[in-house]
């Protein structure tokens, strides 16, 4: 019957999956308080276990996010919760879309094992460019009390602040399918989040201003890139053609960078450029940087009054929505 409706099976297969993979990591959850009590615990995971529970007080007291149960438990993983599967084709720059019950479509379906996510990858690998990539952290939407994972608890502590407030956020508010309105969101919250974090402990709000400015200057090259490859693949020339000029245009991207390393990181991004780039890795590229500065000052709007700000993102309508969150060339 699955060699029949393959896409029905492959289906199947992805939420059973999805369902053991979640529950392995719920059933596997340990009282963070607990831990940290505990003589045999490693002294430098009570560090930032404790630095979490600092976070989620700021979260709350601060930034008014609702915590609830997440982050009050720690799962010790080995390796990454989720690997990603990104698809596109061959002379296309979107993503094949992966829709879900409730949340939408998304750029990308993720599985628990590398394995799982190996046999999706060949499965499209035949019409489609693949990009296969770790996910050290995830939200459930608040549908499961979200624990600390292993893969992320330690992050230094700027880049751990951003992380736990975005992925607040995304329970604030969310809008099914429009991935680009959630993100440009949350990452706004992660970002004024940290630095407002970074202010009251007295850590390096500059450094970390600057490590923003690197990230979002090189997002725009990747973007700008991705659209002169789409204005390749939209040329009335034979797909020959293309194929061979999409190659040249990787080689020159690699080479731009290269040439403009210094602006955008002074080498901070080599190893990502050292991978090789096709359709479906650069589908994943998204400038959400205007977006941000839309929530910025709709926040300035509302008095820097959080829950003002949460209550007047949740009322955007769909049109402005559509305004405030698509990058400007088109995709964590």
């Amino acid at each position: 019957m699955c060699t029949l409706v393959l896409a029905g099976c492959a289906n199947v297969q992805f939420y059973a999956q999805a369902v053991t993979g979640q529950a392995s990591i719920l059933f596997a959850r340990q009282d963070v308080q607990t831990l940290i009590d505990a003589p045999d615990t490693d002294p430098t995971l009570v560090r930032q276990l404790q630095l979490v529970s600092r976070l989620l007080r700021f979260a709350e007291d601060e930034l008014r996010l609702p915590v609830d149960g997440r982050y009050r438990s720690y799962v010790e993983l080995d390796g990454v919760p989720v690997w990603n599967v990104v698809a596109a084709q061959e002379l296309a720059v979107q993503a094949l879309p992966r829709c879900y019950p409730l949340v939408g479509c998304a750029v990308y379906r993720g599985y628990f094992t590398r394995r799982a996510a190996e046999r999706e990858a060949a499965r499209l690998s035949v019409e489609h460019d693949l990009h296969l990539y770790p996910v050290t952290a995830y939200s459930t939407l608040g549908w499961f009390d979200d624990p600390i994972l292993s893969s992320f608890v330690y992050y230094e502590e700027a880049v751990l602040a951003d992380l736990i407030f975005h992925e607040l956020a995304h329970s604030v508010v969310y809008i099914p399918g429009d991935s680009g309105f959630n993100e440009s969101f949350a990452g706004f919250v992660g970002n004024e989040g940290a630095m407002r974090w970074l202010a009251a402990t007295g850590g390096d709000v500059a450094a970390y201003q600057e490590r923003l400015e690197f990230a979002r200057a090189y997002a725009q090259f990747l973007s700008d890139w991705r659209g002169r490859l789409a204005d390749l693949f939209s040329e009335p020339i034979p797909d020959a053609a293309k194929r061979q000029l999409k190659a040249e245009l990787f080689a020159a991207m690699l080479e731009d960078y290269r040439r403009d390393r210094e602006r955008l990181g002074g080498g901070r991004y080599d190893a990502a450029m050292a991978t090789p780039f096709n359709n479906a890795r650069l589908a994943l590229v998204a400038t959400y940087e205007d977006s941000k500065r839309d929530f910025a000052r709709l926040f300035v709007e509302v008095g820097k009054d959080w829950p003002a700000f949460y209550e007047a993102v949740a009322a955007l309508p769909k049109v402005q929505r559509g305004r405030v969150a698509d990058p400007p060339s088109e995709g964590s």
